[in-house]
């Protein structure tokens, strides 16, 4: 006699992300939504949270399988109400022992396209060919994905696809072929062409920021604005190739702690440049990203700017309220013991 592994429950938590991501995908396809737009409020966030050991990894990952390969899905979840093959999603693990590390992060976002697409996203990519020549000089991409475990994972075509985004833009600026390989020159001369509004490059001078990211100094913080090329490439992909990511960042307490900021200020601006993914964060805490608390800490805060973080009678639900309205945020179990004392703090605080 053989004893089979069954999942139980969590018809709540899937019922939210299914809603969710039905809704995300009606407002992404909607006329009116436009993936450059940096001042429309946020409703593409998802967080389930409690104390370790209550199974929000194992969640996670079966939302990944089941949003993967219908075959995947719990029988007791139903079936979703959007088409087969158009959905990508991206398990990210932030945990201290996977390596909370912002460079794979970006990377590992781009990988799943390069493997669901195959095709180059010239925008992003030669951002970020420029961006690696800068900051690995003498490290080929290849070899850190290699060493990563990034490339058992997705395979190796993403510096294929650079390279040949790199090629095809020294082909629209009539540039000498040896410079199809130096980043530098064929960037720069994008960058003139797009001011100067040249016929030749008009696949490009669509992304309005482009030459802007392009001239900005290739660190740390412009990789963080990157997301904004790769989430206008993801908008222009032709039908046969159009996938909507969903990405879940899991253990999301492994960011640091609430006084320091600096890793979860990056993801921030990922998750608010690049609209059209849906994120499903799983961690110990609620987010606290609609807090007004944190405006100076974070690039956007406040209810304004994350309608669906906010709190509303209460900043804790058990139950999924509808998505339009708030109760984005989910416990799953108990309270983590951060969000004891956020709780008693606001039960307790007397009014003048």
């Amino acid at each position: 006699m053989t004893a089979e592994e069954a999942f139980t429950n969590r018809q709540a938590q899937w019922a939210l992300v299914a809603d969710a991501l039905t809704e995300h995908l009606q407002r992404i396809s909607s006329l009116g939504f436009d993936v450059e737009d940096l001042e429309a409020p946020r409703n593409n966030v998802i967080v389930l949270h409690g104390v370790g050991g209550i199974g929000k990894t194992t969640l996670s990952r079966k939302l990944e399988a089941a949003l993967s390969d219908a075959g995947q899905r719990p029988p007791q979840w139903g079936e979703p109400g959007w088409p087969d093959g158009r959905i990508l999603p991206v398990r990210i693990d932030l945990a201290r022992s996977a390596g909370t590390d912002f460079e794979q992060l970006v990377l590992t976002i781009r990988l799943a396209l390069a493997a669901r697409v195959g095709r180059p996203l010239p925008a992003f990519d030669l951002a970020l060919r420029r961006y690696w020549e800068a900051t690995h000089p003498g490290e080929p991409i290849e070899e850190y994905l290699r060493r990563g475990g990034l490339a058992a994972r997705f395979g190796q075509s993403l510096p294929e696809q650079m390279q040949s985004a790199l090629g095809e833009a020294a082909q629209m600026l009539a540039l000498p072929g040896m410079l199809g390989s130096v980043v530098g020159q064929v960037t720069g001369a994008l960058v003139r062409a797009l001011r100067e509004r040249r016929q030749t490059v008009r696949a490009l001078a669509g992304c309005a920021r482009l030459a802007d990211l392009l001239e900005a100094e290739p660190d740390l913080d412009s990789l963080s604005y990157y997301p904004h090329l790769l989430a206008w490439e993801i908008s222009r992909l032709p039908d046969r190739k159009r996938v909507t990511p969903v990405i879940l960042l899991d253990t999301f307490e492994d960011v640091g702690d609430r006084t320091r900021r600096d890793l979860e200020r990056l993801i921030q601006r990922v998750v608010w440049l690049m609209p059209n993914a849906l994120w499903v964060i799983t961690g110990r805490g609620r987010l606290q990203w609609a807090d007004e608390g944190l405006q100076g800490q974070l690039d956007f805060t406040g209810p304004q700017a994350w309608p669906g973080l906010a709190a509303a009678d209460t900043p804790y639900t058990r139950t999924p309220l509808p998505t339009t309205s708030g109760g984005r945020q989910v416990l799953v179990g108990d309270f983590a013991p951060e969000d004891c004392d956020d709780y008693l703090a606001r039960r307790l605080s007397c009014a003048p």
